[in-house]
Parts: C-alpha cells; sequence; structure tokens
C-alpha cells in the first residue's frame, strides 16, 4: 500500500539537505570574506598612497622659497552669489561699495601658509596670520582683490596681478600675487591657492635705472643745449653765445639757464646774443630774448642782441618790448666791435 523509497546503491549515504544549505553558506561566507580582504587591502594601499601624496604635498608647501596660502573662499563665493542675484553689475556695484569689498576680505578663511609666507610678512608664527588677511592688506591689495572678485565671479578660476601689501613690521612690499582655484572646489571655491612673489628688489632695481635713464636723457639734453647755443668768451668781461637752428621757447628756456650761469661765473658785463643763423623767430623766442636781457640786467651785465633781421625788428615792435633796455646790432661783427669799445672805456 505504501511506496517504499528506493533502496541506496551499497557505499552512498543519503545527502542530508541541512548539511548541504549550511556548506553553499559556509562557502558563501569564505568567499566574501576573501573580497572584503582583498577590498580591505586595496583601501588601505590607496589610504597609504593618499597619506604619503599627503605628506610630499606638505613637503613641498612648507620648504617653498615661495609665499604660499591654503584659503577657503566659500563664504566669498556665496556672498557674491547673493549680490549677483540682485541684478548688480558686480565690478561697478563694488567700486561703489568698498565696505562689501572689505566684508569680503573678512569673510576669507586662512587655512594655511607656508614658512616663507612668515618670512614675507614679518611673521612669528603662523597663528599671527591665520586669523585675517586684512592684516597685510594695503590701499593697493584691497584694489587688486577687487579686481580679483570681479574676475573670479566672471568664470575665471585664476588671477594674477602685481601690488603692494604690507608685512606686520610696517613696511610695505611689492608683490606678485596669484590666486587659483582647485580645481575640485571650481562651484564652491572652498580651496583656493594664493602664491605670492616677493618683487620688491627688482622694482627698486626698476625705478633706479628709469632714474638713472632720466638724469642721462636730461644731461644729454643740457649738453645739447650747450652744444646748441654755447658760451664762448672773448675777453674778460664780454661772452657771446651763438644760436643755431630753430629757437623755440623749451630751447630759449634751457639756453637762458646756461647764459646766467655763465655770466655769473664769469662775472662778465657784456653778454652777445647772436640770431644770425636762426632761421625764423616766433613770438615766444622773442619773448624770450627780451627776458634774458632783462635776467642777465638784474646780474649787474648787458645784453647785445645781434643778426637782427627786419622780420625780427617788427615782433620786437609789435611786443611793445622795452627797447631802451636791449642793445641791438645788425651783426655779430658790429655787436663785438660795440661790446669790446665799451670793454676798452672800462679798463
Amino acid at each position: 500500500m505504501f511506496a517504499t523509497a528506493p533502496a541506496l546503491r551499497p557505499g552512498l549515504a543519503r545527502e542530508d539537505p541541512v548539511v548541504a544549505f549550511s556548506g553553499e553558506r559556509l562557502i558563501a561566507a569564505q568567499e566574501k570574506t576573501l573580497n572584503s580582504d582583498h577590498e580591505l587591502t586595496q583601501l588601505r594601499h590607496r589610504v597609504a598612497v593618499l597619506e604619503r601624496s599627503e605628506t610630499r604635498y606638505r613637503n613641498i608647501f612648507e620648504s617653498s622659497p615661495i609665499s604660499l596660502w591654503e584659503e577657503d573662499w566659500s563664504a566669498v563665493k556665496q556672498h557674491l552669489d547673493r549680490l549677483l542675484a540682485t541684478g548688480v553689475e558686480l565690478d561697478e556695484y563694488l567700486r561703489h561699495h568698498v565696505d562689501d569689498v572689505v566684508a569680503c576680505v573678512s569673510l576669507v578663511r586662512i587655512l594655511d601658509v607656508n614658512r616663507a609666507t612668515l618670512e614675507l610678512c614679518g611673521a612669528a608664527n603662523k597663528e599671527q596670520l591665520l586669523g585675517a588677511l586684512s592684516v597685510v592688506f594695503t590701499e593697493h591689495s584691497l584694489d587688486t582683490f577687487r579686481r580679483e572678485l570681479v574676475a573670479l565671479a566672471s568664470g575665471a578660476t585664476s588671477y594674477e596681478e602685481e601690488t603692494i601689501i604690507c608685512t606686520l613690521l610696517g613696511e610695505e612690499r611689492n608683490v606678485m600675487f596669484r590666486v587659483v582655484i582647485s580645481a575640485d572646489s571650481e562651484r564652491t571655491w572652498e580651496q583656493c591657492f594664493v602664491s605670492i612673489v616677493d618683487i620688491t628688489d627688482r622694482k627698486r632695481a626698476e625705478e633706479a635705472l628709469r632714474l638713472s635713464k632720466e638724469e642721462t636723457i636730461q644731461a644729454q639734453r643740457e649738453m645739447l643745449a650747450r652744444l646748441s647755443a654755447p658760451v664762448i668768451p672773448i675777453s674778460d668781461d664780454v661772452i657771446v653765445m651763438p644760436f643755431i637752428g630753430r629757437l623755440d621757447q623749451t630751447r630759449m628756456q634751457q639756453a637762458l639757464g646756461v647764459l646766467l650761469e655763465e655770466v655769473q661765473r664769469l662775472r662778465v658785463t657784456t653778454a652777445i646774443l647772436d640770431v644770425t643763423g636762426v632761421p625764423e623767430i616766433d613770438g615766444e623766442a622773442t619773448q624770450g630774448l627780451i627776458q634774458a636781457a632783462q635776467a642777465v640786467k638784474l646780474l649787474g651785465a648787458q645784453v647785445v642782441l645781434t643778426g637782427i633781421r627786419p622780420e625780427i625788428a617788427q615782433r620786437l615792435v609789435a611786443l611793445g618790448s622795452d627797447l631802451d633796455q636791449l642793445v641791438t646790432r645788425g651783426t655779430l661783427q658790429t655787436g663785438i666791435a660795440f661790446a669790446m669799445q665799451g670793454d676798452r672805456k672800462r679798463r
């Protein structure tokens, strides 16, 4: 009536289902453990690589001869986003709202600085700089910061400009400032790197070179002025200054300075100004000749103007000049003869 279970072949035992299920779970658990161990090993390896990378970065950061700053600008980004949301034109707005620029400075969080930064800023320790960025700001660096904000808010990920900072010792330094937003935080500005290169010595050298060039140019101008209107002594009491070429107000002023120096140095009584070699004299130059005569007279000497042509005579009359104080002669030869005659009388 009842079906009987088939007989087992000799040597085989019936498989226990509970034992079979437990074995499968054990095998799966072992495989999972092996996978977990492998993943854990890989994770530990990645962590070790990151730690070594971070150590290398910190070593490079600290030992760099350039001033380096690691900063968090996320609060600055949020503040600018709120301003832009109101529809303002940021550059124009910040130009007229310096208080907002100052507010952005205070929102920058300084995360770290390197040893070169301490040396540049005259700080004894990092804590003196980590508190606030404003401790090294000047009016120049505030302007730079404003332009920097506008550039970064417009989508730039870096900005560079020459500016001036102030050390904690009160000394202003010319620097090349550069900020770069980390690629991982371009949307938030959570990590920004700033580098500052001290260019004070270079700027001083450039300024010294500029001044040297200006002094050289001025010396050349004075030499040309003397060569173009040389002072020629013809006796102990008489000098001649012949003009050659166009005579304008600038050249007349240069010649007047040379003339007065020589009149005083040589203590002469007569100075002959010869305009024979001047093709044309305008009203300003003519007025300059009259002023030269007046200035020389104040030094106790007399001016004789030679090489007078009709057009020069007309200009002198047109200017309403006091011709009584101005001796004129048609040629240099007659002017010298007049001066030498007076010289002999004085002797």
